[in-house]
């Protein structure tokens, strides 16, 4: 993991478990986390030190739903991350991306 990644917080025992966020900062074994969604998939904007072992790259789980990709891909054009909107489309499958939609879509 990198400054950047997006991540979950995968241990049960802290409150931000479930939690969505980015990786502000490394200093092994400790990382600065910006958690942008809760579990319940509710905005929020807080940041936390954790160890980088309570942590698990974003990019892992394969076994979204439908609704929770769409949540993603929100996300991913609300920070203006499209290569993460690329990956999650792709994900979605079935779906065509277009790059005129995709850089209107980030402007707006």
């Amino acid at each position: 993991m990198e400054p950047g990644d997006w991540v979950y917080c995968v241990n049960p025992h802290e409150s931000v478990f479930g939690w969505l966020g980015y990786i502000d900062w490394i200093r092994p074994p400790e990382c600065k986390v910006i958690f942008v969604r809760t579990r319940l998939n509710q905005q929020t904007l807080q940041s936390r030190r954790m160890l980088l072992s309570r942590l698990e790259p974003a990019g892992v789980s394969t076994d979204w739903t439908s609704s929770e990709l769409d949540a993603l891909i929100d996300l991913a054009l609300d920070t203006r991350d499209e290569e993460w909107f690329r990956e999650l489309a792709a994900r979605k499958g079935g779906e065509r991306v277009d790059t005129a939609e995709c850089s209107a879509d980030a402007g707006a």
